[in-house]
């Protein structure tokens, strides 16, 4: 949990807002990398999650400190936008603010170190170009290499080789059209058990289909099914206001039961005449129904989740309607087969061969319910930087070369500043060598030593040296290590967005809920008087 400095006089020293923002970086810092270690994050309710991605120990953390918030809501956004990148973008968040503080201890004003600052920003993101590298084709071998790189260190080396080709090849099979690819994890099962299927998976324990309609000898796995799908209950009509009915003697009970039954005949004849096999119900299906339908030969489907109905009808060529008697053959779609399968504990049916459009499913496995979503989420990381860098035409090398090279450009163009800027663009390019050195920290190698080798060989022409798995300097292209250009620039960006706007903080105040609503009602009172202002704001 982080902190918050209470302010009670309305005065702070220059450094407490920064306390919160390089309190989460210190969190976090120890899980960057390769050799990054995970975190335990203990939920009030007893709840624990081992992860080391930087996103998910933020989401967890309770952080109280308002300047927290801001850090917290720039990692959120960074995670939004590219999927990765999250934990270098706290660490320079910290390592930017702690030169600031020094920049202040030695006399700076804020505005004299923000103006630096997005003046040494501008200067990097020029000079990150020259670094970059491009895709040749969404077949580049490369591109196994940037998915490899965004899982090393969270499986053994065997894992990360059949998980990023696992997650590119299904990317590969929907044309790179993240919309037609799904993910499904399911506890009870080895890592090796993930599978990239074909087709949509529905999992039938969400849905609450019947296991008894799954088991009964007339459901058979179907050669080209006919899908039909309804979306609405499926039953007898419930009045929508109070009735009563009352019954004189046994001939109009019996005559009353008759014709609810005629009618759910009615509805189990329309769907065996529509010629469909398989029916996917958004809501519910009556049990007499249900089970007719099953005797039939029909698999009944209900209450399939809103998400997977819109997807199953795209892909089917299917034509949802509104009530049974609407349906006829044409509403109708099809698929190459639909098969039952049970993963783990759960029944799932797999709709193959979608005619419309082509479609995939990750099945991912996992030992317990925990390790299952962890592997779930790692691998919508590796989705998202395989994304961003088809989207983007451009990589770079890993292993903190980058950082580490721009540190010394910024060093550079720092010699030809005639005013005192200078210094803050030497702070800017020391923040930067927070990546490198950290990275060799978490491998175990000293970082002094390996940064001065890094500097070293990048100044005999290597600029793609940077720290490799085992915390000593390599090239990182030779060694495959390469990510999303965009990563990078997006982390950097939003590290200086959120540091200059903590820089220009120095108070923190508090109003109380008392405070709030007085001045809310006062506000209401003059907004009232204008007509027009009054009926916009409510």
């Amino acid at each position: 949990m982080l902190g918050e400095t209470t302010v009670d006089d309305g005065s702070a020293e220059p450094n407490t807002t920064h306390t919160a923002a390089g309190e989460l970086a210190d969190a976090i810092r120890t899980t960057l990398g390769p050799n990054g270690l995970d975190k335990m994050v203990v939920g009030e309710n007893g709840t624990v999650i081992v992860t080391n991605d930087g996103s998910s120990i933020i989401e967890w953390m309770d952080i109280t400190h308002p300047v927290g918030r801001l850090v917290e809501q720039a990692a959120t956004a960074q995670d939004s936008a590219v999927g990765d990148g999250t934990t270098t973008a706290v660490v320079l968040v910290g390592a930017l603010l702690e030169e600031a503080a020094t920049l202040r201890s030695d006399g700076f004003h804020p505005t004299t170190i923000i103006d630096g600052y997005v003046r040494a920003v501008e200067a990097a993101l020029d000079q990150l170009e020259q670094y970059e590298r491009s895709l040749h084709s969404r077949h580049d071998d490369r591109l196994t290499q940037i998915a490899k790189t965004a899982v090393t260190g969270r499986w053994d080396d065997a894992s990360t080789d059949r998980f990023a080709e696992l997650t590119l090849s299904a990317l590969q099979a929907v044309d790179f059209d993240t919309s037609r690819l799904t993910l499904k994890s399911y506890p009870g099962g080895e890592l090796r058990d993930s599978v990239c299927l074909d087709g949509v998976v529905v999992d039938l324990e969400t849905s609450s289909t019947s296991l008894e309609a799954l088991s009964h000898p007339s459901i058979q796995t179907h050669d080209e099914p006919a899908i039909a799908m309804v979306d609405a209950e499926i039953g007898i009509e419930e009045p929508t206001s109070i009735e009563s009915v009352e019954l004189q003697d046994a001939t109009q009970r019996n005559a009353f039961q008759n014709h609810e039954q005629d009618r759910k005949t009615e509805l189990v004849e329309q769907v065996v005449q529509s010629g469909a096999t398989v029916l996917f119900c958004q809501k519910t299906i009556d049990e007499a129904v249900r089970t007719a339908l099953a005797q039939r030969g029909v698999l009944p489907v209900e209450r399939t989740r809103r998400d997977e109905f819109d997807v199953i009808a795209r892909a089917t060529g299917s034509t949802p309607v509104m009530a049974v008697d609407d349906l006829t053959v044409d509403d109708t779609g099809t698929v190459e087969s639909v098969i039952q399968r049970t993963v783990g504990t759960t029944q799932t049916l797999t709709l193959q061969g979608c005619p419309e459009e082509q479609r995939a499913t990750l099945l991912l496995r996992g030992g317990t319910p925990h390790v299952a979503e962890e592997v779930r989420r790692i691998v919508a990381d590796c989705i998202d930087v395989t994304r961003v860098t088809l989207d983007d035409g451009a990589f770079l090398p890993g292993g903190g070369a980058v950082p580490a090279a721009l540190a010394m450009d910024i060093a550079a163009l720092s010699r030809g500043i005639p005013d005192r800027t200078q210094i803050v663009f030497d702070g800017f390019g020391t923040a930067l060598e927070a990546i490198p050195r950290t990275l060799a920290t978490n491998a175990g190698a000293d970082s002094l030593n390996t940064l001065t080798t890094i500097k070293r060989r990048h100044d005999a022409g290597s600029e793609t040296v940077g720290v490799g798995p085992d915390g000593h300097p390599r090239d990182m292209i030779a060694a495959g290590v390469l990510e999303p250009a965009t990563v990078f620039r997006s982390a950097l960006q939003r590290a200086v967005a959120v540091v200059t706007q903590i820089l220009r903080v120095d108070d923190i105040v508090r109003t109380s809920a008392d405070e709030r609503r007085t001045d809310a009602e006062h506000d209401h009172a003059h907004a009232a008087t204008g007509g027009y202002p009054w009926a916009v704001g409510h």
